[in-house]
């Protein structure tokens, strides 16, 4: 795919995620899929295509997941939410959203709160006749079910399948006949249980990813093990360590150091049965999966009483009780949070009745805040009276600062780019046509453009949220950092999210670190970037820096620009610190009260 010469459209930003899905998928190439995203999310931004740049944020949510980074995934896809809510865009992509967080919630082990975003999910594919991708919150309310109420998760079979066959994301069909697979192994139904695996074998070769396969190798071995077919499963397990090992998937691993677990275990081979729950387990600590920890100390307690190793048996079951009061405490809350969603017709009745006996009160109260709104609107209207006048002040003020600006700088390139173009025609009927005067009037015309759009983005309100200002940034940074070879970071606390930031400070806010930016990448020749804002005692505090080779602040200063941005931080007043150690890097932090 030819990013870099394709238009760049609305059907670039499609092909770009049609592109992504595939290297996601049946190619498993996430390196690659993460720096495709990184070069196509700030177009969809520039284009305007917020449903295309929300459908690539959801993707970042996706891989963190796969990475087992489930805080970084929630906050992703949370942000998507939003993006979503802001521009009204699809049911789709939020159904995909909601599902997408409930992953990251039961990853967690946060049972309820997977459980709530899950049924979101499927409600908004009901209610729309939703197909993309629709499966998983299906998937993951059967889990749930399974751990909670088996009951409920056998009769989700029907359901899970129908929407298992509608979906048009078809590596969903393996998702779906695996977890029927999983409902009739509960259920002990073992020879429906084959039927279905070879069908979710099937659609696992054809679409999915190839790590897929392993679950289904796992799932021949968990079967043949019930049917006391040992020799079989082992065949399996083989296949899977090998394949696990091979692609280094910290999931797929423990799901296999599982298996070959249990299988030395029932073959009464207690060494290596520890030996591989002891794997699991790590694998299991490091990505913080409760339920996989409780099942791992369960069975070394168990293996060490075998062994007649009692005191380590007993530390086992110790810290299986303790994961397990956790997780009964997260089952419990499900179930009431259940028993509250029947209860609720009854519920709303309920309210109904004793609304009609408290009709006095509500007439009371209704009365009372019709005076205490009258009130209000009299001290509202003399605080507006009283403010007119600063209000009207405060507009006049950015009347003018609007009108500067677009004198000194675009007056004068505007002045350069007619200069420029009589020269050429003077030239051409000389025939002494030169190609760099047309090149600096291109260059001139192109810096015209990028400083109305940003005056244009400084007065627009909708951009006063920060998220905004973050988007911007990493719109302007990503390109050049990619383009330089730098390996950067991004690191914005999630609760600036909602700060305002009002126009008048959010250029020079921009402009500061957009020269601090240009900086580090004409001067700093670091390797690694950062960029990096959070907010401490109502202070926002944001810092570039490098790891390059700094400088010496007092005799650099007028190169770098920073009387410029130490001019714009005190017009905002903020703070501008510039650190520099010779050899170390350096490090612009702007200091901004916010109130």
């Amino acid at each position: 795919m030819k990013l870099k010469t394709s238009p760049q459209n609305k059907a670039y930003i499609k092909n770009a995620e049609n592109y992504i899905w595939f290297l996601v998928n049946p190619l498993d190439n996430v390196k690659k899929a993460d720096s495709i995203l990184k070069i196509v999310k700030p177009v969809a931004l520039k284009i305007g295509d917020f449903e295309g740049y929300a459908r690539l944020c959801w993707y970042d949510g996706i891989l963190y997941l796969r990475d087992s980074k489930s805080k970084a995934s929630l906050e992703s896809l949370e942000r998507v939410e939003k993006l979503i809510h802001k521009h009204n865009l699809s049911k789709s992509l939020l159904q995909k959203v909601y599902a997408g967080i409930g992953n990251s919630y039961y990853h967690d082990g946060l049972l309820d709160k997977a459980l709530s975003y899950f049924i979101r999910a499927t409600d908004l594919t009901e209610k729309y006749n939703l197909t993309e991708s629709v499966t998983q919150a299906y998937i993951g309310i059967s889990n749930i079910y399974l751990t909670t109420d088996v009951s409920k998760a056998l009769t989700m079979n029907d359901k899970l399948l129908k929407y298992t066959y509608l979906d048009t994301d078809l590596t969903m069909r393996f998702l779906g006949e695996f977890q029927i697979v999983n409902h009739l192994i509960t259920a002990k139904n073992l020879d429906k249980a084959l039927h279905h695996l070879k069908k979710a074998e099937f659609f696992a070769l054809k679409y999915c990813r190839k790590s897929i396969v392993i679950n289904a190798w796992t799932g021949y071995a968990q079967i043949f093990i019930l049917q006391s077919k040992f020799p079989e499963a082992y065949v399996y397990l083989k296949k899977s360590k090998e394949l696990a090992e091979k692609l280094n998937i910290d999931t797929r691993r423990s799901q296999v150091y599982g298996g070959l677990g249990y299988y030395y275990f029932l073959q009464k081979d207690y060494y290596l049965a520890e030996n591989y729950f002891s794997k699991k387990l790590e694998i299991d600590k490091k990505d913080k999966f409760e339920y996989g920890q409780f099942e791992d100390y369960e069975i070394l307690s168990e293996i060490n009483s075998l062994s007649k190793n009692y005191q380590k048996a007993l530390d086992y079951k110790i810290k299986a009780n303790a994961i397990d009061d956790s997780l009964f405490s997260k089952k419990l809350l499900i179930k009431i949070n259940m028993l509250e969603k029947e209860k609720q017709d009854s519920d709303i009745k309920l309210l109904g009745l004793a609304n009609k006996n408290s009709i006095f009160q509500r007439n009371a109260i209704l009365v009372g805040g019709i005076l205490l709104l009258i009130i209000s609107v009299i001290l509202v209207i003399s605080i507006i009276n009283r403010n007119k006048y600063k209000r009207l002040e405060s507009q006049q003020k950015l009347r003018n600062q609007i009108a500067a600006d677009l004198h000194d700088e675009i007056g004068s390139t505007l002045s350069s780019i007619s200069i420029l173009s009589e020269l050429v025609a003077q030239e051409r009927t000389k025939e002494h046509f030169k190609p760099d005067i047309m090149t600096q009037v291109s260059n001139d015309a192109r810096n015209v453009i990028e400083k109305m759009d940003e005056i244009i983005w400084t007065i627009n309100p909708d951009n006063d949220e920060f998220y905004n200002l973050e988007t911007r940034l990493k719109s302007y940074a990503i390109p050049l950092f990619e383009s330089k070879d730098i390996d950067f970071k991004f690191d914005f606390s999630t609760n600036l999210e909602n700060i305002k930031i009002d126009m008048s400070k959010r250029r020079d806010i921009y402009l500061i670190l957009k020269e601090a930016i240009n900086n580090l990448l004409k001067y700093s020749e670091c390797k690694n970037a950062q960029i990096c804002a959070l907010l401490i005692d109502n202070d926002l505090i944001m810092k570039v820096s490098d790891d390059g080779i700094g400088f010496d602040k007092e005799s650099e200063s007028l190169r770098n620009g920073q009387r410029n941005m130490q001019i714009r931080a005190e017009k905002i007043g903020a703070r501008l610190l510039v650190n520099s150690v010779l050899e170390k890097g350096t490090e612009v932090a702007l200091f901004l009260p916010i109130k």
